[in-house]
């Protein structure tokens, strides 16, 4: 036997500091992926939750416009459906006669303080109570023309 065949025979498997230093470079990949997974599955529930705050405060709002709800402020109201949620209805004069501001806020807070969102809306509407007060009026008006036409 010459002295390149003992050396291949020698080295036929891998030492130990080699096997540790894979190891390490495994053990630290592995770590950071699962950080990865970690803050991809945190990303997925935010946005999940935010998707549903913002359908919940379109639906209040929605509520408020057709005459379920009525049209005063309301501060931390609980869903009938779920007690994580809650929304507020702000009313405000509007930037112009005869507008109010609505903002309707709803907010979720989960078991832990890491799970929490909100959202806003706001939205300028007519004034009710100016619409009636034009019913009102154009009904005073026609009555007085029918009697003076009798």
């Amino acid at each position: 036997m010459n002295r390149t065949q003992e050396r291949v025979r020698s080295r036929a498997g891998l030492t130990l500091l080699e096997v540790l230093i894979s190891l390490a470079i495994f053990l630290g990949a592995l770590s950071a992926l699962s950080q990865l997974i970690g803050i991809g599955s945190r990303a997925a529930v935010q946005a999940q939750l935010r998707t549903q705050a913002i359908l919940k405060c379109q639906s209040k709002l929605s509520e408020v416009l057709a005459g379920a709800q009525p049209l005063e402020s309301v501060s931390q109201a609980a869903f009938e459906d779920e007690e994580n949620w809650k929304w507020s209805l702000d009313v405000q004069p509007g930037a112009y006669d005869n507008m109010l501001l609505l903002t309707v806020n709803v907010q979720y807070a989960g078991a832990g303080d890491t799970v929490t969102t909100s959202y806003q809306l706001t939205r300028q509407i007519r004034d009710p109570a100016m619409l009636l007060d034009a019913a009102n009026t154009v009904e005073s008006t026609t009555e007085m023309t029918l009697e003076e036409q009798l």
